[in-house]
């Protein structure tokens, strides 16, 4: 028996804390992108989320949790952002959640999300993507999260991609898209890197990018790039944190 229950689509989105606060234009504005490692490392990861996240416009995460940790620390720390979450699946032990979440202090004009068609090897869960769609001043921002496939074949990985770039294709102004793309092999990386320039997305070089293996990648339309930088130090998860300034 698995141990994990995923929720209707009806119940997938959830949302926590209130925005509302609104971005002048022009601007530059700063973005989080991390895979927490659903906060397993505690004190440690929560230490750094405060450090890294604080002041930043929009925090994008990858196995964001919802239990009786990560959601009091929004609260309490980002008491002022408004978060929604795609949740995966719940674990059967507590009703727990993981998932994709993107926090803001600006609340978004319309919020929803894809499931990838195929689900994992072995454990048979499902990956999400996030659409939050932002209005800055007038001009729609869409801002996209996503986790990517890891234990599939590569046609399954490919399709997932093309299921989230399809979802993009009907959206004309500028984009955000981060998150973990598990592209461990350069074939994966290749197939990425290719169906998201087909849609006018450029894939951002990082500074000190001391990776081994480049999982995490950030995609941007319409953007200048002022800063784009790897917090390659970072050992409160497996996955280390992406920083990057934009302006619109």
């Amino acid at each position: 028996m698995v141990p994990y229950i995923i929720p209707s689509k009806e119940k997938v989105l959830i949302k926590i804390g209130e925005g509302g606060e609104d971005i002048p234009s022009p601007t530059e504005f700063d973005i989080f992108v991390w895979n927490v490692f659903k906060g397993q490392k505690l004190h440690l990861f929560e230490n750094d989320f405060r450090q890294l996240g604080a002041g930043k416009d929009f925090i994008l995460l990858q196995e964001a949790t919802v239990d009786q940790r990560m959601p009091k620390l929004w609260k309490e720390d980002f008491a002022t952002y408004e978060w929604h979450l795609a949740q995966s699946f719940h674990y059967k032990r507590d009703l727990s959640s993981t998932g994709v979440a993107i926090g803001s202090k600006l609340r978004p004009q319309a919020v929803d999300f894809i499931r990838a068609k195929t689900r994992e090897l072995f454990w048979l869960t499902p990956k999400l993507t996030l659409f939050n769609e932002y209005d800055f001043a007038g001009t729609k921002v869409l801002f996209v999260c996503t986790h990517v496939l890891n234990f599939v074949t590569l046609k399954a990985f490919s399709e997932s991609l093309y299921q989230i770039a399809e979802k993009m294709s009907h959206f004309s102004g500028p984009i955000v898209l981060a998150g973990d793309f598990n592209t461990w092999h350069f074939k994966r990386y290749m197939i990425m890197k290719s169906i998201f320039r087909d849609l006018g997305l450029e894939h951002l070089d990082l500074d000190d990018d001391g990776r081994f293996l480049k999982l995490d990648h950030v995609f941007v339309r319409g953007f200048s790039v002022v800063k784009a930088r790897v917090h390659h130090t970072v050992v409160s998860s497996d996955h280390f944190p992406l920083e990057i300034r934009l302006k619109l």
